[in-house]
C-alpha cells in the first residue's frame, strides 16, 4: 500500500512539475503569428518593402509627369521668346531633350500642354477608364461627373489619367473637360 501511494504521489508531482515547466518554456518563446516570430517577421518585412516600393514608384511617376509638364511649358515659353519651333519633351524619364528643334511651334492648345492638368467628366453620366488608349481595351473602373483626374500622358485623342484613389487608366478626351 505504501509503495502504491509513493508511485501515485510521484506521478502527480511529475505532472505538476511538467505542466509548470512547460508553461514557462512556452511563455518565453514568441507566439505563432506575432511580429517576433521569425517566419512571420520575414513576411512582414517583404510586404512592407513591396508597399514602400509601390509608393516610391508612384512618386517617381508623379514627378515625371510634373517634369514633362514643366519642360513643355518651358519649351513653349522659349519658343515664344525666341520665335523658334518648340522642342519635344522626352517620352521616357532619363533621356534628354533634343538639342535641335524637331517639331514646329504649336498653338497653346496642343496635346502636351494638358499634361499635369486636371480633368473632370463632362455631363451627368459616368465614363469608363480603360487599360489602354482605345475602346477595345478593358474597363479598369468608372468615374462620375465631378470626379477629378490628373492627366499624365496624351496619345491620339486619349488621356492617361491618375484618379484620386491612385489608380491610373485611359479616358477619351471628348468626354472630359481639362481645367
Amino acid at each position: 500500500m505504501r509503495l502504491r501511494n509513493i508511485v501515485i504521489g510521484g506521478a502527480l508531482l511529475s505532472i505538476v512539475v511538467g505542466f509548470t515547466l512547460g508553461k514557462t518554456v512556452v511563455a518565453d518563446s514568441p507566439a505563432p503569428g506575432s511580429s517576433s516570430d521569425p517566419v512571420v517577421s520575414k513576411s512582414y518585412v517583404d510586404k512592407a518593402l513591396q508597399d514602400r516600393i509601390k509608393e516610391l514608384e508612384t512618386a517617381v511617376a508623379d514627378l515625371t509627369v510634373k517634369s514633362q509638364a514643366l519642360q513643355t511649358a518651358l519649351n513653349e515659353l522659349q519658343a515664344k521668346v525666341n520665335k523658334t519651333p518648340v522642342r519635344t519633351t522626352p517620352a521616357t524619364p532619363g533621356t534628354s531633350t533634343p538639342s535641335t528643334p524637331t517639331t514646329p511651334a504649336a498653338p497653346p492648345q496642343n496635346n502636351t500642354s494638358v499634361i499635369g492638368k486636371t480633368a473632370s467628366v463632362t455631363g451627368s453620366t459616368s465614363v469608363n477608364i480603360r487599360s489602354g488608349p482605345a475602346t477595345s481595351y478593358s474597363v479598369v473602373t468608372k468615374v462620375n461627373s465631378g470626379d477629378i483626374m490628373v492627366i499624365q500622358q496624351v496619345k491620339d485623342s486619349w488621356y492617361q489619367v491618375k484618379l484620386s484613389d491612385g489608380k491610373t487608366g485611359w479616358v477619351a478626351s471628348w468626354v472630359v473637360e481639362v481645367k
